[in-house]
């Protein structure tokens, strides 16, 4: 899932606002926060990616390098790019008191500086707070345990949010309480936490994948058994995950769609 993160923001000479945002890179299964230095593009596996935001700030601010960033007004107009500092279209930025000190010294000040802890209509909780849902309604602590195994290992979940937007590859749920890291060539047979190893699927899609009852071929093609026919998971015969399928991928998929029960 891509994570927006408001706490420093470039600002575009026609007003919009810019934010960094963690993307991944599929093909080489980097995921962060995308700089490039001048002169260079974050294209076709180019570019350096950090999680952290201070290296993003002292990059842009001190060493004049763009990161890729975003909008996030639903409402107006969509822009994303990699934009610097120094960028012709960028008219200035704003950062959190929290990181001021990184720009003390920095020739170019903020335009201003926002008040640190601060909470907006529109914030999110963090990545790693995964379960706020669970809990605002408290549950027995063994379902708690047992949905969180389920979920998949924390880190690799969350680079499959981030790879595939925050949306089940196959029935395209964006509930994000239901979407579990599932591996297609299983944990049991290879220790694989690669991107190109993991599918974000629906819960109950993960249920039928685990059992063979769903199968994907190596171009990225859902097969579905005859006996599901009238079945509501039917919908999903024949269409194509979302996303795109590295040389890596394809061979797991093809690997692990041996063990489709097709006559099921």
């Amino acid at each position: 899932m891509e994570t927006v993160d408001k706490r420093f923001v470039l600002i575009a000479k026609d007003g919009d606002r810019l934010y960094p945002y963690k993307k991944v890179q599929r093909n080489t299964n980097r995921c962060g926060y995308a700089l490039t230095k001048p002169g260079e593009q974050d294209r076709n596996g180019q570019g350096t990616y950090t999680d952290d935001i201070q290296e993003v700030i002292r990059r842009l601010v001190v060493d004049g390098w763009s990161v890729r960033t975003k909008t996030t007004d639903k409402a107006g107009r969509q822009r994303e790019g990699s934009f610097g500092i120094n960028k012709r279209s960028v008219h200035g930025y704003e950062i959190d008191e929290a990181f001021e000190h990184l720009v003390v010294s920095a020739i170019q000040k903020p335009l201003s500086v926002m008040p640190a802890n601060r909470k907006t209509k529109n914030s999110k909780a963090p990545l790693n707070q995964e379960f706020t849902a669970l809990h605002e309604n408290p549950v027995d602590e063994s379902i708690y345990r047992a949905i969180k195994t389920r979920r998949g290992q924390p880190e690799f979940r969350k680079a499959l949010l981030m790879s595939y937007g925050g949306k089940c590859c196959i029935s395209n749920c964006d509930v994000e309480n239901v979407l579990e890291a599932a591996h297609i060539v299983p944990h049991t047979e290879e220790t694989n936490y690669s991107l190109t190893n993991g599918l974000l699927l629906r819960s109950d899609i993960h249920t039928l994948y685990d059992l063979n009852l769903v199968g994907i071929d190596a171009k990225g093609v859902v097969f579905i058994p005859k006996n599901l026919k009238n079945s509501e998971y039917w919908q999903f015969q024949g269409r194509y995950i979302d996303g795109n399928i590295p040389e890596p991928m394809s061979e797991n998929l093809k690997r692990r769609f041996a063990s489709y029960k097709s006559d099921s």
